[in-house]
């Protein structure tokens, strides 16, 4: 062979492993990506639910407490109908003990 096309067969080995670790590093970049953008939506999705749960947390302990700290308006017992569940709470001081039932 002449010295000519063995310069060439380098070159284009060069060429081919080099658009073969390219292509490698497009597709770890993508699998890292996916992943990324998995993790966050699940990251975002719990942060919602939880926030969600502490929000109506707080709006349920306010929830007939005008007057609060004079609990002397609010009823020592009480009943709900809440989308086929049955609320039912009772108060001794400032405690108030709630149970829930489904129908």
């Amino acid at each position: 062979m002449k010295r000519g096309w063995k310069k060439g067969i380098v070159l284009v080995q060069t060429l081919v492993i080099s658009v073969i670790l390219s292509m490698i590093a497009v597709m770890v970049m993508k699998w890292v990506l996916a992943r990324y953008v998995l993790a966050s939506r699940n990251y975002r999705a719990s942060k919602s639910a939880s926030h969600s749960q502490w929000v109506a947390g707080e709006q349920f302990t306010r929830w007939n407490f005008i007057t609060y700290p004079n609990s002397a308006s609010i009823p020592s017992s009480g009943s709900v109908n809440i989308e086929g569940a049955t609320v039912n709470f009772t108060r001794v001081g400032q405690q108030v003990n709630v149970t829930v039932t489904q129908d």
